[in-house]
């Protein structure tokens, strides 16, 4: 009696060529993401993400005044107003932001047009800001009414 043979999937046979045949997709092969070379890539592009986007976009709140930077590839901007001027703060929080905990800010000032002279989309702790900059008023409001 013969041991039983393994059942093997029978071997791929590509289908015959057909110069009338219009060509079609047999399969497709990307690099392992087991691979060093692409966890090297991953690690590279988030570290470059990192150091070229999100730790150079930033808002900054003082007790004078709030800053916006904003990082280019090359160079960047700068926003800045006075906390006296500042009239209208808005948050808005997407669906998705009340689950991961991020908003988007408008900052308008006296003065100025309809649209926002600050606004950072995916900002975190977006309430907080704003009740800072609104306890900051506060104190300049008591400190001006304590003068007089």
């Amino acid at each position: 009696m013969q041991p039983p043979q393994p059942n093997y999937p029978p071997p791929f046979v590509p289908p015959a060529y057909d110069p009338n045949v219009p060509e079609r997709v047999i399969g497709e092969w990307r690099r392992s993401m087991t691979s060093p070379g692409f966890w090297l890539r991953v690690i590279f592009s988030l570290t470059l993400y990192y150091w070229l986007y999100w730790e150079r976009n930033k808002i900054v709140l003082t007790n004078r005044r709030i800053t916006q930077h904003i990082a280019y590839l090359i160079g960047g901007e700068e926003r800045s107003m006075s906390l006296h001027n500042v009239t209208e703060v808005r948050v808005f929080t997407p669906p998705l932001g009340t689950l991961l905990g991020f908003a988007n800010v408008q900052i308008q000032s006296m003065g100025g047009d309809q649209s926002p002279e600050i606004r950072f989309d995916s900002l975190e702790r977006a309430a907080q800001l704003k009740q800072m900059i609104f306890a900051v008023q506060d104190q300049f409001r008591a400190q001006g009414q304590a003068r007089r």
